[in-house]
């Protein structure tokens, strides 16, 4: 990798603003049907709510199961192809849907948009093409891309379906696809040499491992919970506001209550960061989300209660976004990374597609039920995440190790076995032991003294 100097490299550079826009536009064609679809299925032979939460979910069944497959075929046959063969598949989902002219052939459409399931192989592609230094900007820069392709998908989507027809979205989707294989090979550049392991591989060998601990736990079953919440309430919401205004006029309710919430998310974060109150802005945002249950529950019968409600799961929603990925990667091991974030991002779409099937069952029964169920397990939600270790309590010990090590692990994989340790690495280069560690559970005196006793060995 070419680089050196301060800052991101030209090639750096090219490859942070290509791939964002790929994965942009990809996510904006997912997100710009969000706010219009349930409308839309409505008027498709065989609708009911049911099979509508099917349509509106379904592209996160077929992205949880085919993302870990893509990953490990870009490893095998390089990440290029692979993102072509994606957005390939994307668009043709996204002409399906167009010409569907059944609920049914909507889900399939929907089905097919998920299958092109490429999130993991751009990161792959990402990490292949900058240095571990500058990976989390470059990260950053993509979450960015994903923020702003929602709020303007969520925008945009009511103005142009109102005007030109749901299936409009669809193809513009299907021409934004081929607009992304065109950015690909004509803006990212190429890897040379060999490609890092697929950083959103999962390892059968560490899956046990990330399913057993607890702090990485809560954070699955809250970015499922959340993006279950998410589709789960636009199967019910843009159905009952249509009472009040057209659907050409939603945007007017989506725009402020979006960037209102993603407005109040900065400062939120910046606070979070600075008094080191992470597992408090956590539990905020997700009592907002309860809120925003508990005010839908007493006023969706009026325009002001729905949007009153919205607002305030917005805010929970944007704030929620990034301080869960934030909170995930202080409990991740280092040889877990692949899978934690594995685990978490099919927890993400697992529960954007059981969003869509439970909500449209809940509507089967009447809107009351469904906000009753969404308040129930947003309160269940609440009381999991309590538990959740403050990642405030995160240390890092650092010792040169003066000894010469003709093997590392031994000592690694002991140290990083103690109480209280939640990862441990040797710097080679640096012949340092770097460990991270719980200040509740362990002191720097005791790894200072297990450290000295496992090198006198």
């Amino acid at each position: 990798m070419a680089g050196g100097g301060e800052g991101l490299s030209p090639v750096e550079k090219k490859t942070l603003v290509g791939l964002s826009m790929i994965f942009a536009i990809r996510m904006f064609g997912l997100f710009i049907v969000l706010p219009v679809i349930s409308l839309y299925a409505r008027t498709l032979p065989g609708a009911d709510p049911f099979w509508l939460g099917l349509a509106l979910g379904g592209y996160g069944l077929s992205q949880a199961i085919l993302q870990v497959p893509f990953g490990m075929l870009s490893d095998r046959f390089g990440r290029k192809p692979i993102i072509i063969i994606g957005l390939l598949i994307f668009a043709g989902g996204s002409v399906f849907a167009a010409t569907a002219h059944s609920v049914l052939g909507l889900f399939v459409g929907r089905l097919l948009q998920g299958a092109g399931a490429v999130a993991s192989v751009v990161i792959a592609l990402m990490a292949d093409l900058t240095r571990e230094e500058y990976r989390t900007r470059a990260m950053a820069g993509i979450g960015i891309s994903i923020g702003l392709s929602f709020a303007v998908g969520m925008v945009v989507g009511p103005i142009v379906g109102a005007h030109y027809g749901v299936s409009s979205l669809f193809w513009m989707t299907a021409v934004l696809s081929l607009l992304g294989i065109a950015i690909l090979l004509l803006v990212v550049p190429n890897p040379v040499g060999a490609v890092h392991k697929n950083e959103m591989e999962l390892s059968l060998s560490q899956l046990g491992y990330v399913l057993r601990n607890p702090a990485l736990l809560r954070i699955d079953i809250s970015v499922f919970t959340l993006h279950l919440f998410l589709t789960g309430v636009f199967v019910s919401f843009p159905v009952l506001l249509h009472k009040y205004m057209s659907a050409q006029s939603m945007w007017k309710v989506y725009l402020p209550v979006i960037l209102g919430g993603m407005f109040l998310m900065v400062p939120g974060m910046i606070v979070a960061e600075k008094r080191k109150k992470l597992k408090v802005a956590y539990l905020i945002a997700i009592a907002l989300i309860v809120l925003s249950f508990v005010v839908f529950l007493m006023g969706y019968r009026t325009e002001v209660g729905l949007i009153a409600g919205l607002s305030v799961f917005f805010v929970g929603f944007n704030l929620l976004e990034p301080l869960m990925p934030s909170i995930m990667t202080r409990f991740v091991r280092t040889r877990t990374r692949g899978t934690s974030s594995g685990v978490f991002n099919m927890s993400q779409f697992l529960g954007a597609f059981l969003g869509g099937a439970l909500g449209g069952a809940l509507v089967t029964v009447s809107n009351e039920a469904f906000f009753i169920g969404m308040l129930v397990i947003a309160v269940i939600w609440f009381f999991i995440a309590l538990g959740l270790t403050d990642p405030n309590l995160l240390e890092t010990f650092e010792r040169p190790v003066e000894r010469e090590l003709s093997d590392p692990m031994p000592l690694v994989r002991q140290m990083g076995d103690m109480a209280g340790v939640v990862d441990c690495r040797y710097r080679e280069s640096e012949k340092v032991l770097w460990v991270k560690y719980l200040r509740d559970r362990i002191t720097p005196e005791d790894l200072e003294r297990k450290l000295a006793g496992l090198l006198e060995a």
